[in-house]
């Protein structure tokens, strides 16, 4: 998957053909969407080769998987190269090195089904020189479930279940002509990111903690309106309860993202600096978790500004897999909408799972 032309700090001579059909292609969209899609398929087959579905349900921690965001929700979770808000600290944490000036909040609720609860919390905080940190926190609440000792209508008694899970961020621009390298198009950008997190789990009284990090790469071309982002999440110790021990779920990511129009750098991120606020976004991901098959992420979003103050956006997405699991025509199907007024931003989300019922999630998200 990664090419490497790269050798004692320079491109050798024997590349310099090779760099240039690369920087020719991409001052033609469709040559470099195409590069794009190729990389994607490719890199699903080898995380299919890699993992699969033969570890289904081995792993623990599970709510780590739930996501964090409304707008990456609505957009089927396609979010790894999108990554420019807050909410990347839980998808891509190189995301966080492309916020500029301003601080972001973003908070979200989840109305889950069963009368489960999920709240996310995200705080971003750019500097000037030397990158962005952040801080998060992801919960999983509930409550009343019923304990038996025997087959019986009434439960002996209830008891509660508490996951959390507590990020602290970096993610900044790496500066490859100081290290000596040169890009492989001018003007663009790689940024590198990575988070700890503090696992808690609490089960009927019970106690587990366990230690995870998540690694992250996102290169943008500030010239062409494509990016392509990789990130490892939860890579870190078992989740143990007593003598039961279970695996993180560890999950490898890669995705790429497009924007379209002539106002491509600002799609979907509103910006009062700039005049123009329109533009269409598109994004794929392909995720392969170490419990389950692999499977592939799309998303769209559109936005429009109604005045120099005023915008609104709609998304909806797409994710393989969830057939499998939920019995529903609509599982796999994600959809919302966002609402920003200067610089605050209401997002909301919707998600089918079958029998379970309908999710939703809203969010809010401050710039400061």
């Amino acid at each position: 998957m990664d090419m490497t032309l790269i050798s004692k700090g320079r491109i050798g001579t024997g590349s310099k053909a090779l760099r240039a059909a690369l920087h020719k292609a991409g001052g033609r969209p469709s040559a470099a969407l195409c590069l794009g899609v190729l990389a994607f398929f490719a890199f699903g087959s080898v995380l299919h080769a890699a993992f699969g579905a033969k570890s289904a349900g081995t792993s623990g921690a599970a709510f780590l998987k739930i996501g964090a965001g409304a707008r990456p929700t609505a957009m089927g979770r396609a979010f790894t190269a999108v990554a420019d808000d807050a909410n990347t600290i839980g998808w891509n944490p190189a995301g966080l090195g492309t916020l500029k000036e301003k601080n972001e909040f973003v908070a979200m609720r989840a109305e889950l089904f069963q009368d489960l609860n999920y709240n996310f919390f995200a705080f971003a905080h750019p500097t000037k020189k030397w990158g962005t940190i952040a801080v998060g926190l992801n919960n999983l609440n509930v409550t009343g479930i019923e304990q038996r000792s025997a087959d019986t209508d009434n439960p002996d008694s209830t008891f509660s279940s508490n996951d959390s899970a507590y990020t602290m961020a970096y993610a900044s621009k790496i500066q490859l002509e100081r290290l000596g390298f040169a890009p492989f198009v001018e003007g663009s950008g790689l940024y590198a990111g990575g988070g700890l997190k503090l696992i808690r789990q609490t089960l009927a009284g019970e106690t587990a903690n366990s230690v995870a990090a998540d690694l992250g790469l996102l290169y943008r071309l500030d010239n062409r309106p494509l990016s392509f982002g990789f990130a490892v999440q939860n890579l870190g110790s078992s989740s143990k309860f007593k003598r039961t021990s279970d695996p993180l779920p560890l999950t490898l990511k890669f995705g790429s993202s497009y924007r379209f129009g002539e106002n491509w750098k600002w799609s979907g991120v509103p910006n009062w600096e700039q005049s123009v606020k329109n533009g269409f976004l598109v994004a794929a991901d392909v995720n392969s978790p170490r419990d389950n098959d692999p499977s592939f992420h799309f998303g769209s979003e559109f936005t429009y500004g109604w005045t120099d103050v005023m915008a609104s956006s709609v998304r909806a997405g797409y994710e393989t897999g969830k057939a499998r699991q939920y019995d529903s025509t609509a599982t796999g199907v994600s959809a919302g909408a966002g609402f920003t007024y200067k610089l605050f931003t209401f997002d909301f989300a919707w998600v089918p799972f079958g029998d379970l019922g309908d999710t939703f999630r809203y969010s809010v998200k401050l710039r400061f």
